[in-house]
């Protein structure tokens, strides 16, 4: 099975590239602006108002995104059968760093697909995961699914949800070890930065190790 891999830093596209390969800072921020809340905003049917779902690019001076040498990169898969939050995220975190870390990304499509990748990447670090896919509870049961039957109590688990109606935080939190919630009308790029870091900043909360 082929599988889709981004890193960052680097993950800038070529139309919001610059002549000499250096990004366009104020390009990048207000394409990346748009579409992470035009996806998250209407993904799913949900829709968002007023300006707490509002994404705020500032404006970034230049940066020098060369690699730093031997800094292992926290490894991430983004879970989702929609494409376009796929993009707008590895827009949002283009050249984010959490803990001095870069990140890598891998991508699953479906709980299926998802599956096929945790047990292929055994040095997974967190994993984003869509509630409803194949079916209204795919994510959840892939939580069960990574937890009881892969034994991956170490693997940190962040749902974001479109459609909190088929998975209340307060339900989910108590019956599943997740290791964070989010709700896609409300997510924002410096809260989902907020969300790697709180959850990247320890051990899993159902593991005595870190990744």
């Amino acid at each position: 099975m082929k599988h889709d891999y981004s890193r960052a830093p680097g993950l800038l596209m070529s139309n919001i590239l610059g002549a000499n390969g250096k990004s366009n800072s104020s390009a990048r921020i207000s394409f990346a602006n748009s579409l992470f809340f035009n996806a998250f905003s209407h993904d799913e049917g949900a829709s968002a108002s007023g300006s707490d779902d509002i994404i705020d690019f500032l404006e970034e001076d230049n940066q020098n995104f060369s690699p730093r040498a031997n800094l292992h990169p926290w490894k991430i898969l983004i879970t989702d059968d929609d494409a376009n939050v796929h993009e707008t995220t590895l827009l949002a975190l283009s050249g984010v760093r959490i803990h001095g870390r870069p990140l890598e990304f891998l991508h699953a499509y479906s709980a299926k697909e998802a599956k096929s990748i945790i047990i292929q990447h055994p040095d997974l670090a967190l994993i984003l995961l869509d509630v409803v896919m194949e079916t209204v509870d795919a994510g959840l049961k892939l939580v069960q699914i990574i937890r009881d039957e892969l034994g991956k109590a170490d693997l940190r688990i962040v749902l974001r949800t479109g459609q909190p109606g088929y998975a209340p935080e307060e339900q989910v939190s108590h019956q599943l070890a997740i290791d964070g919630y989010t709700t896609k009308s409300k997510l924002t790029r410096s809260l989902l930065i907020s969300v790697l870091n709180d959850t990247l900043a320890g051990p899993a909360k159902n593991s005595g190790f870190a990744n």
